[in-house]
């Protein structure tokens, strides 16, 4: 949920955007239509539930779209270009995810699974 202040065109993210890193969430398809939403308020600021205030909130939104789209698009490219192959969950993490330490894994495999899901909601 976030809120909308019209007087001074401020918008309460909540959790959906934070003032450092990303946020965590169920849905990813879900997420980016939220995003894609709250792009269309056009706020000049954000007031997120953690972390600093926003005060360039368009490019923050379209950070966090670009952000997705981009490991949306690696993990297709992955598929594309490997066709003939199937993976696991794990594997993909190693592969997307490469160089990040390894007890982090499990927390990129939740994402890439979210991920997975999205595009088969949109059936890709």
């Amino acid at each position: 949920m976030a809120l909308l202040l019209e007087e001074e065109n401020a918008l309460f993210s909540g959790d959906c955007i934070l003032g450092e890193g990303t946020t965590v969430f169920e849905d990813l398809y879900n997420y980016m239509n939220s995003l894609k939403k709250l792009l269309k308020i056009k706020a000049n600021i954000i007031y997120p539930g953690h972390g600093p205030v926003i005060h360039n909130a368009e490019d923050k939104i379209l950070q966090y779209i670009a952000h997705r789209n981009i490991r949306e698009h690696q993990v297709l490219t992955i598929f594309h270009d490997n066709f003939d192959k199937s993976f696991t969950v794990m594997e993909l993490v190693k592969i997307i995810y490469k160089g990040i330490p390894e007890h982090l894994h499990k927390m990129a495999e939740h994402n890439l699974l979210l991920h997975l899901e999205k595009l088969e909601k949109e059936g890709k």
